[in-house]
């Protein structure tokens, strides 16, 4: 009988451990399809583009171009799209107050983000796009909101400190 207790409590404490690392930590800002967008790639762009009493708003935009510029590489990757040299170059060259932020170490995830989800854009159409974000797997850490796919971008009123991560629906 002793042996049973014992059996029974290295299963539950084994189920404990792993429930708890099923969810991404803090230092992650939000996961997309399991690749985790790190709360830095948040949080830098946002400071150097200043806030103005609006840290959430900030934070949640900047939140929503990271998650779109993840579903947007893969996309790229899947339909051959290229993302570096001229096309980068030449959209850059139309927006020098972009570039200029591009140079900035703190923000230039923030640009590589919005360059690569519009040359995506660009290629596919806005609604292939789309169709793409409804079928995407986004887990956003609570402090900054939750995903919207139907709006494509982190809204505020769904984060609370409080909740913990929660596995999103599987994608219809």
């Amino acid at each position: 009988m002793k042996s049973v207790r014992w059996v029974l409590a290295a299963i539950v404490a084994g189920l404990l451990v792993l429930s708890g690392c099923s969810n991404p930590g803090a230092n992650v800002a939000a996961t997309v399809n399991g690749v985790a967008i790190p709360v830095d790639r948040v949080e830098g762009p946002a400071q150097v583009i200043g806030a103005g009493g609006q840290v959430a708003e900030v934070n949640a935009r900047v939140l929503s171009y990271a998650i779109l510029g993840e579903i947007a590489r893969g996309l790229a990757s899947e339909q051959g799209i290229q993302l570096t040299g001229e096309p980068r170059t030449a959209l850059l060259a139309q927006d020098q107050d972009l570039a200029s932020l591009g140079d900035n170490p703190q923000a230039s995830s923030l640009v590589d983000d919005f360059v690569d989800l519009n040359l995506v854009v660009g290629r596919v159409g806005q609604a292939a796009v789309l169709a793409r974000v409804a079928a995407t797997s986004v887990q956003v850490n609570p402090r900054y909101g939750s995903w919207s796919a139907e709006s494509a971008g982190v809204v505020q009123s769904g984060g609370q400190l409080s909740l913990p991560w929660t596995k999103p629906s599987a994608p219809a």
